[in-house]
């Protein structure tokens, strides 16, 4: 037993082929991945033979794929078979049968055949899914629930060499094309002004081989899901884990996708589950011991390393109704990312990379009216485990921290009138398209924002007006998007940073910039 135990704490790869199968090869490549035993019989990569053993007392049946994300549900369902015991029934009175199905393409397809009744999606690229002509689309597939966020399971690992973003220009980064990896690379890209364009891609079908590239040194960063963070870290001296979603909380969130034909047709089970699913979601928020039981359960179904998915399930956020109630815009104080806003954003991404055609809009592929029903019920809106997850809280900046090293940097040119530090609605439009979702996504980095200037007048008054000026700035964003003050650090650095020549025209507008740090 020990023997075994060891071997899979150090076969990391082949640990996560299975954990690892998040949006992977099944849609982008038509791979195969892991087949669940007695579950699914598929045909070549590619095929659309699929079979669904479906438990005769099930009232529904969902797939998932191989991920600690979907405990809440198992937890309440105590295991992968229907059950007069568990807590589904006992309280919802529903038979549920999950299975394991790691090949998106088979999920897909048994969707549309109406084998399953539901299946898991990621909303930051569902947009290649619903692209025009999908399959997705045409049997009028909708997200309809949120159902976690990535918060620390999926990161950027990189060699000694790299401690900042701007560092990754020109080096080779392995990712897993389309998949939640590219959303986490491109966002943090972002950071620095630089798009995909600026590094040298080293694509890949999933974290595991981004891992292995990494820890064979042929790519000098790659983009890869826990535990591999930690095994990639510990292979390469001075390797560091460069950013994750433990920071940027707001780019990665599962959900659950069910045909219009479907809903319509079980809607009272699917309102039943979606009670159960978020009541579960928010057991496993506060409670170690129904963690521990999930984990558990969770290991025996989907045939895994108990402690990888503990270690897996900790960097998970599981969402609960006031964080459906804000994903799918019901909550008008929240300014935050909403599904529509991810999904948008990504969607435009994904366009430019060519991995997307003419993705339909957010509210044909996402149907709130689930929540709705769910926000009637008073009983679980007002559970004390079904509050929103609490953002962020900063100390108030000090001195220090005017001066640490930032992650990243992106420069923004706004235009000031002259000696005056007032935004004006094109400064405010650019604020809100190149910085505010930015600030949004990476809820746990704090922001610095410097104003500068060029060297014309006097030295000890540019330095003054450009604090006016990031003041400006930081005030707008409070203000606009409700963010923590404590969450910008502000300076004004006169002309005592220049990046160009301040004896050309050229080099003093260049000068005259806003940059945005990112420190995490």
């Amino acid at each position: 037993m020990e023997k075994l135990k060891s071997f899979w704490n150090n076969s990391t790869v082949l640990t996560k082929i299975i954990i690892g199968a998040i949006f992977v090869a099944g849609v982008y490549f038509g791979v195969n991945a892991l087949k669940s035993k007695g579950v699914l019989n598929t045909g070549p990569a590619g095929s659309s033979s699929v079979k669904i053993e479906r438990n005769d007392d099930a009232d529904l049946v969902i797939a998932y794929n191989t991920f600690p994300g979907m405990e809440g549900i198992l937890y309440m369902n105590g295991g992968m078979e229907p059950s007069e015991n568990s807590k589904i029934f006992q309280k919802y009175g529903i038979k549920l049968q999950i299975k394991q199905m790691d090949v998106v393409a088979d999920t897909r397809e048994a969707l549309k055949s109406g084998l399953l009744d539901a299946v898991y999606c990621t909303t930051d690229v569902l947009p290649i899914e619903m692209s025009s002509g999908s399959t997705l689309l045409d049997i009028k597939a909708k997200q309809r629930l949120k159902i976690n966020e990535s918060r620390g399971a999926d990161a950027i690992v990189a060699t000694k060499n790299i401690t900042r973003v701007s560092d990754l220009k020109g080096k080779k980064v392995a990712y897993a094309v389309g998949t939640a990896s590219n959303t986490l690379l491109i966002n943090v890209l972002e950071t620095s002004g630089f798009t995909m364009k600026d590094i040298n891609t080293y694509k890949v079908s999933d974290g595991v081989e981004a891992a292995s590239a990494f820890k064979n040194g042929q790519v000098d960063a790659a983009v890869v899901w826990a535990p591999d963070d930690e095994d990639c870290v510990k292979a390469i001296s001075g390797a560091k884990v460069l950013i994750s979603t433990k920071t940027a909380t707001q780019i990665i969130a599962d959900g659950l996708l069910i045909t219009d034909a479907k809903y319509n047709e079980k809607k009272d089970l699917f309102v039943k589950l979606a009670k159960a699913w978020l009541e579960g979601n928010g057991i496993l928020n506060v409670d170690a011991s129904a963690r521990k039981e999930a984990n558990a359960l969770f290991a025996k179904g989907f045939n895994f390393p108990e402690d990888v998915a503990a270690a897996s399930a900790d960097k998970i956020r599981f969402s609960t109704l006031a964080d459906n109630k804000q994903f799918f815009g019901y909550d008008a104080t929240y300014t935050g990312v909403t599904g529509e806003k991810m999904y948008g954003k990504m969607s435009v991404k994904y366009t430019e990379q060519e991995l997307a055609k003419s993705p339909a809009p957010w509210r044909n592929v996402s149907d709130g009216s689930l929540i709705e029903e769910l926000l009637k019920d008073n009983t679980l809106a007002n559970n004390s485990m079904q509050t929103a997850a609490e953002a962020p809280k900063f100390a108030a900046p000090t001195k220090a921290d005017e001066q640490v090293q930032a992650q990243s940097s992106k420069v923004v040119s706004l235009t000031f009138p002259t000696a005056g530090y007032i935004l004006d609605d094109d400064a405010q439009t650019l604020i809100d398209r190149e910085v505010s979702s930015l600030a949004q996504a990476f809820a746990g980095a704090r922001i610095r924002v410097e104003g500068n200037t060029d060297n014309v007048g006097n030295p000890a008054a540019n330095k003054a007006l450009s604090f006016k000026r990031a003041q400006a700035v930081v005030n707008y964003l409070i203000r606009e998007y409700k963010f923590d003050k404590n969450k910008f650090i502000i300076v004004g650095n006169g002309p005592d940073k220049p990046v160009a020549d301040n004896s050309t025209e050229e080099g003093k507008q260049a000068n005259r910039r806003t940059d945005f740090q990112f420190i995490w």
